[in-house]
């Protein structure tokens, strides 16, 4: 039950409570609670405190438990070790000599020194938490550097496609598919550098970008494309042979359309060369982009603006349609 105090025990501890409201209240981070409220808070730490000092055995980790009460709500983000020492230990309760008065100094000595080590722990926690925070950030930070130093390793600058390497690593893939074969088309823009001298390059860099982004709305999801050249750009993809000429009529249809840029309408065409490694057999990248390369050139003397089979791929199909070798786009 609760300790009975002499009137003049009352007073002082009423006074100790109001001098620590006015010292701990107006900066309290609890912000909107009630100084009447913060008072009895305080009144009953006190009280407990004092019913502590009179009970034996000697109450050490009752006295600390009540101390730590001190850092929990309404007061875990106040600044108040100093109010609360100078409040508990500068209290004299009980007549001189008394039970209390004796004991009252280490009652209130444990629950202040309960308290600061709460506090303690809670900064160490919120050191803790700051610093794994820190680090979980500087390693997400770290592995999208990464992750972006891969992707700038391994496509164009300009366009953001594929570049070589990226290409031929893919290709070594596809190659291992043991149904479908590999089909690669060389694509190069025709009259790019009249573009580039009549325009600018900045126009110029303008009508390779549109092109990249016509290439990845045309083809297949499989499909990888790379600038493999200033104005060329290679089409890889794991395909059957017939795929690879219907692809090839709608690239030819995308890119020979004007480019819109800053400078107005610009005229577009291509030559594409196709090749085609069937399934099972060997892939060489080198062989098989020479092959289109040739495709593509045959496609250019023929008078551009269409696409041609490679010879390797010519020899394959069908004699009776070898003469379907060209196929153009009207315009």
């Amino acid at each position: 039950m609760p300790i009975r105090l002499d009137t003049r025990t009352s007073a002082i501890v009423a006074a100790t409570i109001r001098e620590w409201v006015r010292s701990v209240h107006p900066s309290s981070a609890a912000g909107s609670v009630p100084a009447d409220h913060v008072q009895r808070i305080f009144g009953h730490v006190i009280d407990d405190l004092l019913e502590l000092a009179g009970s034996e055995p000697f109450p050490v980790q009752a006295a600390r438990r009540v101390g730590r009460r001190l850092a929990e709500s309404p007061f875990d983000r106040t600044r108040m070790l100093a109010p609360a020492s100078r409040a508990l230990l500068g209290l004299s309760p009980g007549d001189p000599g008394s039970l209390i008065a004796t004991r009252w100094p280490f009652i209130a000595s444990q629950a202040i020194d309960a308290y600061a080590e709460a506090l303690q722990q809670r900064a160490l926690a919120q050191q803790e938490r700051s610093l794994s925070e820190a680090v979980s950030v500087r390693v997400q930070e770290i592995a999208a550097l990464q992750t972006r130093l891969r992707h700038d390793a391994t496509h164009d600058a300009l366009t953001d496609l594929a570049n070589r390497s990226l290409l031929q690593e893919r290709v070594r893939v596809m190659a291992t598919d043991p149904v479908r074969g590999v089909g690669l088309m060389l694509i190069d823009l025709d009259d790019f550098k009249q573009i580039n001298d009549g325009y600018g390059h900045s126009v110029g860099d303008e009508v390779l970008v549109t092109i990249a982004q016509r290439l990845r709305s045309t083809c297949p999801p499989e499909t990888v494309i790379a600038r493999y050249g200033g104005d060329e750009f290679v089409v890889a993809l794991p395909a059957r042979r017939n795929a690879l000429a219907e692809l090839a009529m709608r690239v030819l249809t995308a890119l020979c359309e004007p480019v819109h840029t800053a400078s107005g309408p610009v005229p577009a065409s291509a030559s594409v060369g196709t090749a085609y490694c069937p399934p099972g057999r060997d892939c060489d990248f080198s062989d098989l982009l020479r092959s289109a390369d040739r495709a593509m050139y045959s496609a250019k003397t023929a008078g551009k603006r269409q696409f041609a089979v490679s010879e390797l791929d010519a020899e394959e199909v069908d004699p009776a349609r070898r003469d379907t070798r060209f196929a153009a786009v009207a315009g």
